[in-house]
Formats: C-alpha cells, structure tokens, sequence
C-alpha cells in the first residue's frame, strides 16, 4: 500500500502540473462545501476503529484479526492521503529525507 501511494511523493517532486492541482485539492477541502467529505471520511475512520474495540473483533479468530487489522491499516492510509495529500506528501518527503535506509528497501515494502 505504500508503494502505491509513494507514488504521489514522485509526482509531486517531479510534475509541477500535479502540484498545481494538489494545490487547487487544498484550497477546496478548505470551502464549506467540502465538510460533508471530510466529515463523511473522519466517520469512516471512526467506524473502523471502533469495530477494532469491538467484541465482534475481540471473538474473531487470529487469523481474521491479522487480515481485518491490515485491511483497516491499508484503507486508513488511503483515507488519511485523501484528507490531506499535501501534508501526507511533505511528511513522507520527509521522512524518506531523514532516513536513507527506508529509500534503500523501497521495494520490499507492502
């Protein structure tokens, strides 16, 4: 998963068009108009994360625990980028800068 959203850490370094249009993204998430989005976004976070606390998921086999547990991971990171590619870009930017060895097994990630 975060190779596929990597990927936008390339565009914006590399594509000053993509960066244009994050930066048209931004200022609308920003309107009044963009709420119901964001709102609708955050409760799907909150809907995961209380299944996760729930007796549903506490009864579940190991198993189903692991795959449940990285399929909520992989949407909350999709969700997160969706709230705010701009700062999910600048942070992982970041952090590629501040740790050379994540960018050196950059393909054995997940």
């Amino acid at each position: 998963m975060k190779n596929l959203l990597n990927q936008f850490i390339e565009l914006y370094d590399n594509e000053e068009e993509y960066r244009r249009q994050l930066a048209n993204y931004s200022h609308a998430t920003k309107s009044n108009e963009w709420a119901f989005f964001r709102d609708t976004l955050m409760m799907i976070k909150g809907v995961m994360a209380s299944d996760m606390f729930s007796r549903r998921f506490t009864d579940l086999d190991q198993q189903e625990k692991d795959v449940t547990q990285k399929t909520y991971h992989n949407i909350d990171q999709i969700l997160t980028f969706l709230l705010n590619p701009g700062g999910w870009i600048k942070k992982r930017s970041r952090w590629q800068q501040l740790n050379p060895m994540g960018n050196k097994s950059k393909g054995k990630e997940k």
